[in-house]
Order: structure tokens, then sequence, then C-alpha cells
């Protein structure tokens, strides 16, 4: 059975104190893009096997999407075997949840193939024991996340969104990029004020500080006549611009274009837009 799985941007990121357990308290809007893996799973007799086509990643056997396999198995004490096929689009440290998205995705497609009648909430409590912001992928739309990231509050958005996204090539630490943040916390600067929300993300000041590339093409997206506003997502290193339209980012004249030209052909550059209701799934 093939899946789409979508990858996320951050539309904000507060970071609003800190926990009794080491992690940040955090309120995020979060939104699913059009942009993601496609992942091919299907049960076998037995063992869990798993293929991917990013070499860099074909020879990592316990990963996200294989720990998600097997934690299903043996919650509800299946003695089924799973292969997993692993179509990577996503960029890896992209601050995307590319991977979070991935195992995510292995939940709902097995509670299918084995016809378990488990309820969303259930996903989403297996899926909290994986990582902080793979539940929101369970539930595969717009959502105001807490907590670590694993409360998630449904949040139907009033404008559609879209623009293009970039990725520079690096990944951005999240482990580092909450510890810097907390020896010297402040708030990111607020961008443009939407119907549904405000952009702001309180890592870029970390991010920005030790990586310059991101804030000079936050800063040069800000200057495109197409271009709304623009942001980080997650800890990084993803930066993307919201445009008027999706030919904004790709059509007559196009910024991915004059994005290519200032910052050179081999970065990724993929337009974009927010999925909402959630993607439409392979047969």
């Amino acid at each position: 059975m093939k899946q789409f799985a979508p990858a996320k941007i951050n539309l904000y990121l507060h970071v609003v104190g800190r926990r009794t357990d080491g992690f940040h308290e955090l309120e995020m809007l979060m939104a699913p893009i059009s942009l993601g893996d496609t992942l091919e799973i299907d049960l076998i007799p037995s063992g869990i096997e798993f293929t991917c086509s990013d070499p860099a990643l074909s020879d990592a056997q316990d990963n996200l999407a294989t720990r998600a396999a097997r934690l299903f198995l043996d919650e509800f004490k299946l003695t089924t075997g799973v292969r997993i096929h692993l179509e990577k689009k996503v960029p890896v440290g992209a601050g995307l949840g590319g991977g979070s998205s991935d195992a995510a995705t292995v939940l709902l497609v097995l509670r299918q193939l084995t016809r378990n009648n488990c309820p969303d909430s259930k996903l989403a409590e297996l899926a909290s024991r994986l990582g902080s912001d793979i539940p929101f992928f369970i539930y595969q739309q717009p959502a105001i996340c807490r907590g670590r990231g694993e409360i998630i509050e449904p949040f139907k958005l009033k404008e559609s969104y879209q623009g293009l996204l970039v990725h520079p090539g690096f990944g951005v630490s999240t482990p580092w990029a909450y510890k810097t943040y907390a020896q010297n916390p402040q708030q990111g600067i607020p961008g443009r004020t939407f119907l549904d929300f405000t952009l702001r993300n309180d890592l870029e000041p970390p991010a920005f500080s030790k990586y310059p590339w991101l804030p000079t093409a936050k800063k040069w997206f800000q200057e495109q006549p197409e271009v709304l506003d623009s942001l980080m997502s997650g800890s990084g290193s993803s930066v993307f611009a919201l445009t008027r339209s999706i030919k904004g980012a790709n059509g007559p004249g196009p910024l991915r274009a004059r994005f290519y030209q200032e910052f050179g052909t081999t970065l990724f550059a993929h337009p974009f837009s927010v999925i909402y209701p959630p993607p439409m799934r392979f047969p």
C-alpha cells in the first residue's frame, strides 16, 4: 500500500516556558504541506525490512519508520512482519518533520492493513512515545500543538496558504537550538499578521546567530514583490516564503528561478501549498 507522508511548516513557534522534565513548553501552529515522502508498506510473514531511495538512508535500519512498525506490532501483539520502502523527497534535518511524518504514516497504514479499529487518539499516544511532533502527523491537518508538541488541537485555517520552501543543504540540530535558546531566551521577531496567525519563530535568534545563510535567505525573500513574508520552519534549516498565489512561487517570472540565480541551482527549492483537508491516500 502506498501512502503520501506530508512535511509540515511552522506558521508560528512560541517557546512559552521550561518544563520540569527538561523540555521546553511550546505553542505552535503547524500545517501539513504538499511536499512529502511516499512510503510503500506491505505485510510480510515476519521481520521488518526497510529500503530507501536515498542511499544515505538505506542502511539506517533503526529509524523512526522501522521503530514505528515495531512499536505497532508489539503494542497489539501481532506476529506478522512489515516491509517498508521509502521514496525520500523531504530534506533531512530541515525543520519539516519528514522523519516524524514517515513514522506516523507507518502507524496509519498498519492500522489499515491489519484491520485494527483503534482510534486516532490511540495512534497519537503511540506516536508520542517515538517523538514529540509525531502525533501531529496522525491527524494530518493544521493544528495548534502544545506541551512538547504532543497536545494536538486541530485548527481550521480561514485562508489558503502557499509559497516557496528552500533548504540550504545543511541541518540545524534541534537539541542545540533549544539549548542555545535557553542560554539567552528571546522571542523571534514577529512578522506579518494574517487572518489566522502572526508569523513568529522563537528559534530564529539562535539559529540565525550561528548560520548567517538563514537570515540572508529570509531577508531576500522579504524583498521580493510577490512575497507576503518569510519564516524559518521549526528549528531550521528550511526557510519558506508565503506568496500571494502558487504562481508567485513557480509561475511566469518565477520566484524559484530568481532564487536559483541568487543562491545557486544546487540548493533545494520547492513550491508548496498548505494541505487542508488531509491529503488523498493512494489505493
